[in-house]
């Protein structure tokens, strides 16, 4: 019993550290470069975001993967994912990704109907961004872009 009470200390200080952001450490910034239909079917379509993603800290930093979210008017109509394992960002330096997310027209279409209902239109296209650096792994949410217009 005596063991075990500190053993179950450490391991929840460890678990409980895991995943956040290493102390000096910014998000980088990311912004939609491009967007291109990639594929259309009866239900779905699906696009391919081309981001600049900027990393603004003293160290290089790899995105590790992006689980990618899309809302119109707070409603989820897509989603996607992607992985860079392989494309290490430098200091201070920007370079372009690409990911691929699929649009869901029900969802879509309910959403535009909320557009004309609440006489306003908005958009935001979300990220779980996992991240690796010299001083450690985590992960955040960002926003990669959004936009609200007031429809007359």
């Amino acid at each position: 019993m005596k063991k075990t009470l500190p053993l179950t200390l450490v391991l929840a200080l460890f678990f409980g550290c895991v995943g956040m952001r290493p102390k000096g450490i910014k998000d980088c910034d990311f912004r939609v470069a491009d967007v291109k239909t990639t594929e259309k079917a009866l239900t779905y379509a699906k696009l391919q975001l081309e981001l600049d993603v900027t990393n603004p800290n003293g160290v290089g930093v790899i995105v590790d993967r992006m689980q990618l979210r899309v809302y119109a008017n707070g409603q989820e109509i897509g989603s996607g994912a992607a992985s860079f394992k392989d494309k290490p960002i430098p200091p201070g330096e920007s370079v372009k990704f690409k990911a691929n997310i699929a649009i869901d027209y029900l969802s879509a279409g309910l959403a535009i109907f909320n557009m004309i209902k609440s006489h306003s239109a908005s958009y935001s296209i979300r990220a779980k961004v996992y991240y690796e650096t010299p001083l450690g792994a985590y992960h955040s949410w960002t926003t990669i872009s959004s936009l609200y217009l007031p429809l007359l």
